[in-house]
């Protein structure tokens, strides 16, 4: 009995495991007054909207065809959606559990929620 309820907690415990974990590790604390987002990348993102200018600065003059996005771990980040195989080329193929998102500052994005 002991050793079928190990195996359900087990099993429980990977589920509750997901795909974002598996690519970027455990979500981290984020700073004062940010919050964590989303798998991007291997890495979590970290969202500073509440105050942007302070953390990222001023937003900068976005290149044709693009647009300047959030203030994403301490920098802005420019999304061209209008034109994304110019600038970030071809959209790759995904990891297992894992999405392509948009073109960010010349990459695409790899979103494992």
């Amino acid at each position: 009995m002991q050793r079928l309820y190990l195996l359900f907690l087990l099993k429980l415990n990977f589920c509750a495991f997901g795909y974002g974990e598996m690519h970027c590790g455990l979500r981290p604390f984020p700073d004062m007054g940010c919050q964590i987002g989303r798998c991007v990348n291997g890495a979590w993102e970290q969202i500073c909207n509440s105050i942007p200018e302070i953390t990222c600065g001023m937003k900068p003059i976005p290149n044709i065809g693009c647009q300047i996005g959030r203030c994403i771990n301490g920098a802005w980040e420019e999304v061209c959606s209008s034109m994304p195989t110019s600038s970030c080329g071809l959209r790759p193929l995904p990891d297992m559990g894992c999405k392509i998102g948009r073109c960010v500052d010349g990459q695409w994005e790899q979103i494992c929620n």
